[in-house]
């Protein structure tokens, strides 16, 4: 007969002999599973990660198929770089453009980050798109080996994209209401991921495109990681200092999955229960490379 007792995450199985086998020893055999974090955890941890423009907006996500360009690095390296990231979009199910596309995700190795980008202010403002200033001026004076910033556009439910109305004025045609959905969409127009060379030595490309998957196809702030489980890594660590991981984690799949699948306009308080969803199965399917 054999006894099987649950405590927490341990799993204790003891074999109890058979009648006729009475004094034949038996060792116990423990199986621990990885805890998986409380809900609620995650919840709070995806939440504060996230970056809307509005609180009436939903989550902005890449829409038109993906076409990546590296630039700053060795041409064999950059190219493992954009097949790396464009092979984890495949796995999300994004779209990929096809050859000689029109890049929407620009990923740029530079010597020094800050200087650049306010380079780029002076000199290429258009690149910057509509973001506010103080959003560009927090990127001219961030110190850090990364600097990222995405265009988004607004689109309606049904992808149709602003006109213009009467007097000039941007008009969204939005042809029903609904309770479930919002009637708009955040679209994600083009990524810019500005990765310092000096931050480069001791890192794999693997896990450099790794980093960039998640920067260029979601809005996050990685220095916000309010709520996120003491045993779960994630990719977005790369550049802090301590060990880092190798490949984007069951916690960053699980954003990235909850993020891109469902509807574009699920209101932001479903988006974030599905993502909060999604990375607790996907924690539960353990850290394997996908």
């Amino acid at each position: 007969m054999i006894s099987v007792l649950m405590a927490g995450a341990a799993l204790l199985m003891t074999a109890t002999p058979l009648a006729g086998q009475a004094g034949v020893a038996s060792d116990p055999v423990i199986v621990t599973a990885r805890p998986v974090p409380q809900r609620a955890l995650v919840d709070r941890w995806v939440r504060a990660l996230s970056v809307r423009s509005s609180s009436d907006e939903p989550l902005s996500r890449l829409s038109e198929p993906l076409c990546v360009v590296t630039a700053g690095l060795r041409v064999e390296l950059g190219i493992a770089l954009a097949d790396r990231v464009l092979a984890n979009a495949e796995h999300l199910k994004i779209r990929l453009a096809g050859p000689r596309c029109r890049p929407n995700v620009l990923i740029v190795f530079v010597d020094n980050g800050a200087r650049q980008v306010d380079w780029l202010n002076k000199y290429r403002p258009a690149i910057f798109g509509d973001l506010p200033y103080s959003t560009i001026r927090a990127l001219k004076t961030d110190k850090g080996p990364v600097h990222a910033w995405h265009i988004t556009a607004i689109a309606s439910r049904d992808g149709e994209k602003l006109v213009a109305g009467d007097g000039g004025f941007p008009t969204l045609h939005i042809p029903t209401a609904s309770r479930i959905d919002a009637p708009i969409q955040s679209q994600i127009v083009a990524a810019v991921v500005m990765i310092d060379r000096s931050a480069l030595p001791g890192k794999r490309i693997e896990q450099i495109a790794d980093y960039a998957t998640f920067r260029a196809l979601a809005r996050v702030n990685p220095s916000r990681q309010e709520g996120k489980p003491e045993d779960a890594g994630t990719i977005l660590s790369l550049f802090d200092e301590g060990t880092s991981p190798d490949h984007l984690t069951a916690l960053d799949w699980g954003y990235l999955r909850g993020l891109y699948s469902g509807r574009a306009t699920r209101r932001a308080s479903a988006q974030y229960a599905d993502m909060a969803r999604s990375v607790m199965t996907e924690m539960a399917l353990g850290e394997a490379p996908r």
